[in-house]
């Protein structure tokens, strides 16, 4: 059953070898506890070789994954460490094995510089070691830097956030067992190990306590209630072992040795007890649980992998390269681009935002919403006084001293104000010329990442894009100005529209209603009065369309009248006279401006749609054709060159499609393990 471990070990190496983009929680035992709690004394009793590296402050500066396996079901192989009963190799080193275990050390010791620095730094890439023995149980462990409180000598200032974020990036894994390492000589609410246990095991229930120093606790004290569970919190049991001591280190006292010490340490101490505590118990027992840890995730651990399995399956299918044949592969990619560029326009993008506006939904809601308003906005009388509007009016007299209000006033004025449609006018053509340039960028998420492997094509597309766009910019430019023009070249103020604006205005009925219409009198309401004398007149009026007829003569006579009052002179007796025209000029310039604003709302929209974005949604893909596909200063092998960061990504895609691939078939392999032990 210990074969579960071992083929688990497999996957867990197989995934340290490549960088995946989803993390994946594999059964491991985590060993977490202080510096100088004898974390390293455990396991070296557990593999029973000296090879863990030894010294004062911070020892362990990178994860060390230690996978223990028993060489007996490779006897009949032929690979030399195999087939001896002690050795080990690294994952970094895997054609080299070690039958010294002093020089697993010293590769540990140069692995840890090599990724951590000569200094006191820590590293979170794990070095990964295998040790095969006869005599040692299916384990595996990661053992992390030792927990601390202060920095000592050369560490940095930081190192107490630095190991512990480390530690919690292994112990979050759900699906960890976590090892803490507590001793016995001091008070267990104070152990680092346990209290950043608990921080993401509450309740206790992946969490193993092994005690060490039991055989240097004060004098009269004995760790009774300890080791039967009654002070730690932990529900996967609390095991007591005895490491072997500097001095028995420096009398180089072997593991065998120290093994022997142990059993007879609990037996004298401890006999009641004694067969539930030792480093051979401690084994047996972290076997039992990673083997019904990974009894236990095996469905969601496969569920997992498939998952994975099917995303990088799907990344590999989009770093696909192009065939021999690259004519129809350009042809194809052009056809996909300009298709993509088109549907963003119309609304029938299969990438459409949940969150923005954008294509042709941003342009529409420019034209509908910022346009409008921006027309909207513009003041008719902007820079104009009342003083100078009466100095226009006295300008366009000339020498005449008429009694009738020039004609002419009105004219300079309204032309001069009309140029203020230009600029909202110019602006919206830009920001339409922006978007569509920009759309090129906002292809479907397939045909994006088709086009993006591959730089040259990219800059040759946005190129003769930018060129089109320019071109019917210019002509969209010069459209709306001719459109401004074509407003200021004939002022008509007998546009129905504007003859019903000064009608329905305030200031109109305020000032001249009621008024005589061919000698009646309208009131407000457009009624006409019903007195005896006018009651034959009244009458004549009952049919609906005479009626409405003469209404409207009636409103045109009456503006044509009021556009014509007279005054006398410029002397200052006239003032008020000329004042209340300038009033009533301002009334004209207002409601001229109300109709004019509408059109210029309604056409300039509709010419930079036919200037420039029905023109490019037609001719995009002929100039792609002649330019591109057809062209003769670059060949489409040249343009379909990919990217380092594409190839560089396939090769990556490549890597973890194959990882998860063989991490299916390890899976099956678990599975029938699982099955057949029941």
């Amino acid at each position: 059953m210990d074969s579960l471990i071992t083929v688990m070990n497999k996957l867990q190496d197989m995934f340290s070898t490549v960088t995946l983009t989803q993390n994946i929680d594999l059964p491991q035992i985590v060993v977490v506890g202080s510096q100088s709690s004898g974390k390293s004394s455990v396991l070296e009793s557990l593999v029973g070789k000296s090879f863990l590296p030894r010294g004062t402050g911070i020892v362990t500066r990178a994860p060390l994954v230690l996978h223990l396996i028993n060489s007996s079901e490779f006897e009949e192989e032929t690979n030399d460490c195999k087939s001896y009963n002690d050795c080990a190799t690294f994952q970094h080193k895997p054609n080299v094995v070690f039958y010294d275990f002093d020089k697993v050390r010293k590769e540990i010791e140069l692995k840890t510089i090599e990724l951590a620095g000569d200094n006191k730094n820590i590293s979170n890439q794990p070095i990964v070691l295998n040790v095969y023995s006869k005599q040692l149980y299916n384990l595996s462990f990661v053992d992390l830097p030792g927990l601390t409180k202060m920095p000592v000598g050369d560490q940095p200032d930081d190192i107490e956030i630095q190991i512990r974020e480390l530690v919690l990036e292994y112990i979050n894994n759900a699906n960890s067992i976590i090892l803490a390492v507590v001793t016995a000589n001091t008070d267990p609410a104070t152990s680092e190990s346990l209290h950043i246990a608990k921080s993401v095991d509450p309740s206790g229930d992946r969490t193993i306590a092994v005690v060490t120093k039991l055989d240097i606790m004060d004098a009269g004290t004995d760790a009774n209630e300890l080791l039967c569970g009654q002070v730690i919190p932990v529900k996967l049991g609390i095991i007591g072992v005895i490491n072997r001591s500097q001095k028995d280190i420096n009398e180089q006292k072997t593991i065998k040795q120290s093994l022997e010490a142990e059993e007879k340490y609990f037996r004298m101490k401890y006999p009641t007890i004694a067969d539930k505590h030792g480093t051979i118990v401690l084994g047996k027992r972290l076997q039992h649980l990673l083997i019904a840890k990974i009894k236990e995730t095996c469905p969601d651990l496969k569920n997992q992998i498939l998952d994975m399995y099917n995303t990088y399956s799907k990344q590999l299918r989009k770093y696909k390269e192009f065939t021999n044949n690259y004519d129809r592969s350009l042809l194809d990619l052009i056809t996909q681009i300009v298709t993509s560029y088109v549907a963003s326009l119309d609304g029938q993008a299969s990438n459409t935002s949940l969150t923005k506006l954008d294509g042709g939904a941003e342009i529409s809601n420019y034209f509908k919403v910022v346009f409008n308003k921006e027309i909207d906005e513009i003041d008719p009388l902007k820079g104009l006084s009342n003083d100078a509007i009466m100095n226009v009016i006295n300008n366009a007299s000339g020498t005449s001293m008429g009694v009738f209000m020039p004609a002419t006033a009105f004219d300079h004025i309204v032309k001069k104000q009309l140029r203020q449609l230009e600029e909202p006018s110019l602006k919206c053509v830009s920001f339409v010329h922006e978007k569509l340039m920009s759309n090129i960028f906002n292809l479907n998420n397939d045909t994006s990442s088709e086009l993006k492997k591959y730089p040259r094509l990219m800059e040759r597309i946005v190129d003769l894009l930018e060129t089109l766009l320019n071109k019917y910019k210019e002509k969209s430019n010069d459209a709306v100005i001719k459109m401004i023009l074509y407003q200021e070249a004939m002022i008509n103020t007998h546009h129905p529209d504007f003859v019903e604006a000064v009608i329905e205005s305030d200031d109109y009925k305020e000032l001249f209603l009621p008024i005589k219409l061919n000698g009646k009198q309208m009131s407000e309401n457009n009624s006409f009065s019903d007195s005896e004398e006018e009651a034959e007149f009244d009458s004549s009026m009952n049919n609906d369309f005479i009626k409405k007829e003469f209404l409207e003569e009636s409103k045109r006579k009456a503006v044509e009248r009021i556009t014509t009052c007279a005054f006398s002179s410029f002397s200052k007796t006239d003032k008020t006279i000329l004042e209340s025209r300038a009033q009533l000029l301002t009334l004209f310039i207002q409601c001229y401006f109300k109709v004019v604003k509408k059109m210029v709302q309604d056409i300039i929209p509709k010419t930079i749609m036919y200037e420039m974005v029905n023109q490019i949604k037609q001719n995009f893909q002929k100039a792609l054709i002649s330019k591109v596909y057809k062209s003769n200063d670059l060949k489409m092998e040249d343009l379909l060159i990919e990217s380092p960061e594409v190839i560089d990504e396939r090769v990556k895609a490549q890597n973890r499609f194959d990882a998860t691939d063989r991490a299916l078939k390890l899976m099956r392999e678990i599975e029938q393990l699982c099955h057949v032990s029941g």
